[in-house]
């Protein structure tokens, strides 16, 4: 599309649609399908594009794949703040699965929606629900750190409730977004014989007045919601002893490993409010100034806000792996056949300290089975 040509209102409805559904018609033009696509985008870059998106779907599908696995299967990793990361990672996958191969081809690749009727409102109604339950995921985790390093007296939230909540926040995810599930259809371009996928709302204003109420729960609440309660958090741990605290060795090593927990939701956290802020800024932007849609390397601007946003379903496995011993253990246990994962480091960390005990009672008897029985000598 050339600068300073006036898309129509549909384009201008589509392309502005918030975090809550997928963006498949970047540019409008009046030539046929045939010439439209990469014609105006260097090859180099082309194949940057086509590597980025699928490196993001990969490592975001093995990565997460990997953390519920060591989740599930070593017993000592199940725990409260381990079950909200394995639903941040079933978040994550449905992302890599259901919205980041959708939206590269709709967006990158055809310039309009090849997938038929029955996928549209289940790509864009799949990336709204993922993005829910990575943010309250997160808030939920968030609010556990909050009451147990404030008021370390109180109880602790027991697996049985940390089961119900994530079972609620799925519930708020599933029912918030329900209206792009039951708007998004295919909306015929113009003068064309192709579709794209869109929420259809009945006046502009309503499809304005919904994006920024998701844009709100998805993204700006649950983002207050961190700031508040891990700046009170950082002050706690990182500024005085925290409340009932006494100050001897085994509560000093305690509060080390409470900081460690700490920092490492502190780089996810992060990693969401970077990940999504270019988006949610080029939508807001977009809203209020629509003509900013007209310029010749807006697709430049939207494939990297996209990107960035989409690449947020790969970042929490990498972060884990770096910032905690267990799950780096883990990976690397699991991935061990891979020459770049050598040496291997020990995994029994991962493991129950009734597992280890029975091992190591296994071993030991084996060891006395196969030694030799020396006779013994009258002196």
């Amino acid at each position: 599309m050339e600068a300073g040509k006036d898309p129509p209102p549909d384009f201008i409805t589509d392309f502005t649609n918030s975090t809550n559904s997928t963006n498949l018609t970047l540019f409008w033009s009046e030539e046929p399908i045939e010439a439209k696509g990469f014609f105006s985008i260097p090859h180099p870059i082309i194949a940057l594009m086509y590597i980025m998106y699928i490196a993001i779907t990969l490592a975001a599908v093995g990565g997460n794949s990997i953390v519920c696995y060591i989740v599930i299967a070593y017993q000592r990793m199940r725990t409260v703040t381990n079950f909200f990361i394995v639903n941040l990672a079933v978040g994550d996958i449905t992302m890599a699965i259901l919205c980041i191969p959708f939206t590269f081809v709709a967006n990158f690749v055809t310039m309009y929606w090849p997938f038929g009727s029955i996928m549209c409102p289940i790509v864009t109604y799949a990336q709204a629900v993922s993005v829910f339950i990575s943010a309250y995921t997160l808030v939920a985790i968030s609010i556990d750190r909050y009451i147990a390093i404030l008021y370390p007296l109180r109880p602790r939230m027991t697996k049985l409730q940390a089961k119900v909540i994530i079972l609620l926040i799925w519930v708020v995810s599933l029912v918030t977004p329900l209206p792009t599930a039951i708007l998004s259809r295919l909306i015929p371009l113009p003068n064309m014989t192709v579709y794209t996928c869109a929420e259809d709302w009945e006046s502009p204003i309503q499809r304005y007045y919904y994006s920024m109420t998701l844009m709100v729960l998805q993204y700006f609440f649950p983002l207050f919601v961190l700031i508040f309660t891990y700046t009170k958090i950082a002050v706690v741990v990182w500024g005085k002893t925290a409340p009932g605290e006494a100050e001897d060795g085994r509560d000093q090593r305690l509060a080390a490993s409470k900081r460690k927990m700490i920092k490492m939701m502190i780089a996810c956290v992060t990693a969401f409010t970077l990940s999504w802020l270019p988006f949610n800024v080029l939508h807001v932007v977009g809203d209020q100034h629509p003509g900013i849609y007209t310029y010749a390397h807006i697709i430049y601007i939207w494939f990297i806000c996209h990107w960035l946003a989409m690449s947020h379903a790969c970042l929490n496995p990498l972060i884990y792996w770096w910032m905690n011993s267990k799950f780096r253990a883990g990976f690397h246990y699991v991935c061990r056949c891979l020459p770049w994962m050598n040496p291997i480091p020990d995994h029994s960390e991962l493991l129950s300290r009734t597992t280890i005990h029975q091992r190591l009672t296994t071993n030991t008897t084996a060891l006395i089975a196969a030694a030799p029985i020396k006779p013994m000598h009258d002196t």
